[in-house]
């Protein structure tokens, strides 16, 4: 047997209509030597297909039924994974944005509560130093500092305690 006779086949093969006859190597042909032809060319008469569905090279009607069944299935799979990967990327960008608003709100309410803060302590700080200026009596002065002072102390508890709040309602929000 030579090389090409697992594909052009013999008189071995076992059909009784092709005589012996085999099948014509034209130049054309793929073969060992030949650096690989893209056509295979087959003189009329050759037995070449039978010897190749006997050697088990070509596909069954069957097989190509189950391949082409395969194909459907493994294409109805990646456009679910396709999906799928489409749903957890929306997911995961959403759950940054969302992210990232909460932490700019948080921000803004922040810097809006330091700046009342701010104000409210060189409010109270000039007033205090205002009264500092004035040459009034010791038990006036006294008087006058304590009431700026409960009403300085009583604006910080009312702040600190809406600041308090505020981060409670974002902290619950998350």
């Amino acid at each position: 047997m030579s090389n090409n006779d697992l594909f052009f086949g013999g008189s071995e093969v076992g059909n009784k209509n092709s005589a012996g006859k085999t099948a014509a190597i034209s130049p054309g042909c793929i073969t060992p030597e030949n650096s690989g032809y893209s056509h295979i060319f087959l003189e009329e008469g050759s037995n070449a297909i039978s010897t190749w569905e006997a050697n088990g090279l070509m596909s069954s009607e069957q097989e190509v039924a189950s391949n082409q069944e395969l194909a459907k299935e493994l294409k109805k799979q990646a456009a679910f994974a396709g999906k799928n990967y489409a749903a957890i990327k929306s997911m995961a960008q959403s759950e940054s944005t969302i992210a990232k608003f909460w932490s700019k709100s948080k921000l803004i309410i922040a810097q809006s509560v330091k700046k009342q803060w701010d104000a409210f302590n060189a409010m109270f700080t000039g007033m205090d130093r205002l009264w500092a200026g004035y040459d009034v009596g010791k038990h006036r002065r006294q008087q006058q500092f304590q009431m700026i002072d409960q009403q300085r102390q009583a604006t910080i508890g009312t702040m600190q305690q809406k600041h308090s709040e505020q981060l409670a309602a974002l902290s619950s929000k998350n």
